[in-house]
């Protein structure tokens, strides 16, 4: 009797072992990798396809209160201004499949919708370096030297500046766009408006022959980002999300003496998805079509969101990104954007937080701050899925003078913030519940089942060999 009670407790024991820490995880494991994968049909290709609900879309932007002065070598002052607010809508569109690559193409579009009631209303006047005037003098410096003269008079000649900045409301700078007309048929000038013409002006769109609009980031809504290739990650989980290709290219030839490096491989995903994972990261890897590269969110802590344990990824520039340069001046906890994007613009974190630039030194105004300014997200690895996100990014002007343009010949060297923003989007409770339902209360079932089980046969096995154990030690007694 005491030895079929010790197999009973035993084969309790033993199951829940076996299907606790080997069976359940094993089946819940492939039926996760059968859910979360971009195979058409999948919820997860669903809602990558085209998220559901917009994400916030905020722009802050450093309005320069001492213009004249700055023109005359004085430090620059600013006055943060915002939020302007946007709701930002997320498609892929030209969708297709790759079935022996177990991959799928796509071109990336963002839509947003102005949502002046969550912010403000647009019209408030903003005085920033000239987007054209400075950007295009700069970059001639820099790049093309001899071609000062031409560029100076065909400057003076298109935008008759009184100082090296301008002043309009934040829709017209940023999305509706400030005139640029080309109707002057001098040779300096038209020099000039031959790039608008062919289209090389980022910003720039025609309204006819001679006139044109150009805006911060109108020209991005609606628009095709780019050409994706990205893993299906149906055969191979962990790939999920992964670029293979940006353009047709396996890799970017943006960033100098990296034939061999990192710098132009793409790495992590498109940023809309990751893959599902038991093993703890301590990075995420993201490749930005905007920065030209891949950069890294650290692992910084663990969390609680809405009740499930989640991981806090911060992102920060001062390591991973150390190649995403142009030349070796290159400056810690920021991205040179040149050889990216044609500008002589950086970015970085808000108001220059984490980085080796200090804020009050280079301009009054600017206040770093942690909480406010940090970009980061709140990551459940199990799922792969991204609980909230708050990407914050700043764009500055690297600032040059320009002796042959006379409202910039006397501006000093140094770096100037321009505006920043704010992508975030934090999933709510109900949403929360919804996963813990699917994933952490079957987990937690299971857990609870196995540890019973493992009690109960343990206990009834050890009490089953000492019964049997007493009734042996009672029989020799007796037969002595």
């Amino acid at each position: 009797m005491y030895l079929k009670l010790i197999i009973g407790f035993f084969l309790v024991l033993l199951q829940g072992a076996l299907i606790g820490f080997l069976g359940f995880p094993a089946a819940f494991d492939g039926l996760l990798r059968g859910k979360i994968n971009l195979k058409p049909g999948t919820p997860s290709r669903v809602v990558w396809e085209k998220l559901p609900f917009p994400m916030t879309y905020k722009v802050y932007v450093f309005n320069v209160t001492n213009a004249d002065e700055i023109g005359q070598g004085a430090k620059p002052k600013v006055a943060e201004i915002g939020p302007f607010v946007f709701e930002e809508w997320k498609d892929k569109y030209n969708v297709e499949d790759i079935e022996d690559e177990d991959a799928v193409s796509f071109n990336m579009r963002n839509t947003f919708k102005f949502r002046p009631d969550l912010g403000l209303d647009g019209e408030q006047l903003i005085t920033m370096p000239h987007p054209l005037l400075q950007f295009m003098a700069i970059t001639t410096l820099r790049n093309f030297p001899e071609n000062l003269p031409g560029m100076a008079m065909g400057l003076d000649l298109l935008f008759k500046p009184q100082n090296a900045f301008v002043t309009a409301s934040f829709m017209d700078l940023f999305y509706r766009g400030i005139d640029v007309n080309c109707v002057d048929e001098h040779p300096a000038v038209q020099a000039i408006c031959g790039n608008f013409q062919k289209g090389l002006v980022p910003g720039a769109i025609p309204l006819n022959a001679t006139h044109y609009k150009f805006s911060l980031l109108g020209s991005n809504n609606h628009t095709n980002a780019g050409r994706f290739k990205v893993s299906r990650g149906k055969s191979k989980s962990f790939t999920l999300g992964q670029v293979l290709t940006f353009n047709g290219q396996d890799r970017l030839n943006v960033w100098p003496n990296s034939s061999t490096g990192s710098c132009n491989q793409l790495s992590g995903t498109d940023g809309t998805i990751f893959a599902p994972s038991k093993r703890l990261h301590k990075n995420l890897w993201s490749f930005s079509a905007a920065l030209c590269c891949s950069v890294s969110f650290r692992l910084s802590g663990h969390t609680i969101y809405n009740h499930l344990p989640a991981l806090r990824y911060d992102l920060d520039f001062r390591e991973p990104n150390v190649c995403c340069r142009s030349s070796k001046d290159w400056i810690s906890g920021t991205v040179d954007l040149e050889k990216c994007t044609g500008t002589p613009m950086l970015a970085s974190l808000p108001h220059f937080l984490k980085s080796d630039l200090l804020p009050d030194r280079l301009v009054d105004g600017l206040m770093p701050n942690t909480g406010r300014h940090s970009s980061g997200m709140v990551f459940e690895r199990i799922s792969g899925t991204v609980l909230a996100v708050h990407n914050r990014l700043q764009f500055s002007l690297q600032v040059d003078p320009v002796p042959q343009v006379a409202v910039m010949s006397k501006l000093r060297t140094h770096v100037m913030p321009l505006f920043w923003i704010e992508e975030s989007l934090e999933l709510n409770e109900s949403f929360a519940k919804s996963l813990y339902k699917k994933i952490f209360l079957p987990m937690s079932i299971n857990n609870i089942y196995r540890w019973i089980s493992i009690v109960i046969g343990g206990l009834g096995l050890a009490v089953g060999i000492f019964l049997m154990y007493r009734q042996q030690t009672a029989q020799r007694v007796g037969a002595t």
